[in-house]
């Protein structure tokens, strides 16, 4: 064990010592400590609304009046599930008007036909289709992942804890309890046949920022209608003892004109995290089939 641990932190060394941020914690193995409790929440949407296409970010003035519009919005999401006293919306992201940085209009590229269909049949409003069985039903709902592969900050808020070795960085999401596990060495991709829901995650340090590189998807989820041959490629930099400036990069030329790239501060955050025991074939996938299956009765009973 002692010897890995010293290998890894020499296989360090070299990344390291380049372009070091003063002030930042480190760990005993010399890089940015990233170990503890992050949280991220925004009422900021992904897209910026055609409304405000020339609004990159507000004043407080205008903000004072949209913010009243957008927890209307998202109070229609958060009625939708029962007991949803613990949505906690957070304010909008440095008065922006989109999570999209790139490009410059804050908007998704333009996308390709199977795009939008995988956005129409795959995506979260899929929620919104008949429930024939549970395949019909988004992969949050199912309980075979959370949405946590790349970070989104969105309205309810999101918890996660990081550990680190010189080795992994590992990220436990209170949501789903989703673990991520990113192996830091580099090492081989994937074979491009073996597809797994959470892609598989490389990382490597860059000065003071860790950049993950995933891929591999199986294809049974979408983001905004990305296809099983994505690739993410992510960035945390420790801003200082209590922020993370985050930014992910979405290339998928299959689906979208050019990359696009979002960017929102993870901060520091409290502990402990709460199980959250969602799994495959728990009670609220029966209920929704069910619901499906009475409202269907009921509509036939009302056309006779």
């Amino acid at each position: 064990m002692l010897r890995t641990y010293l290998i890894g932190a020499c296989l360090l060394l070299p990344t390291v010592l380049v372009a070091q941020t003063a002030d930042v914690p480190r760990t005993v193995w010399g890089v940015p400590d990233l170990s503890g409790y992050w949280e991220y929440r925004t009422i900021t949407p992904l897209q910026r609304p055609q409304d405000l296409a020339d609004k990159a970010v507000l004043t407080p003035e205008e903000a004072a009046a949209y913010l009243p519009l957008r927890y209307a919005a998202i109070g229609r999401e958060r009625d939708l599930q029962l007991n949803a006293d613990w949505w906690e919306p957070g304010g909008l992201t440095d008065l922006r008007t989109s999570l999209i940085v790139d490009p410059p209009d804050g908007r998704l590229p333009s996308r390709t036909d199977a795009a939008r269909q995988r956005a129409r049949t795959l995506g979260i409003n899929s929620r919104s289709r008949a429930a024939d069985g549970p395949e019909d039903r988004e992969r949050y709902e199912r309980c075979i992942m959370g949405r946590t592969v790349p970070l989104l900050a969105q309205a309810p808020n999101k918890l996660a804890q990081i550990f680190q070795t010189p080795g992994y960085v590992a990220i436990l999401h209170e949501q789903n309890s989703d673990l991520r596990l990113v192996r830091l060495d580099g090492g081989a991709p994937l074979a491009t046949p073996i597809r797994q829901w959470q892609g598989h995650s490389r990382g490597h340090w860059e000065g003071d920022t860790l950049v993950v590189e995933t891929a591999n998807f199986n294809g049974q989820w979408t983001l905004s209608g990305t296809g099983a041959n994505m690739r993410l490629v992510e960035r945390f930099t420790v801003t200082d003892t209590g922020t993370l400036a985050y930014e992910v990069t979405v290339e998928d030329a299959e689906s979208f004109a050019s990359p696009w790239t979002v960017s929102f501060p993870i901060t520091r955050a409290t502990g402990p995290l709460y199980e959250n025991a969602c799994h495959e074939g728990n009670h609220s996938m029966p209920l929704i089939l069910s619901g499906a299956r009475a409202e269907e009765r009921a509509e036939e009973a009302a056309s006779r």
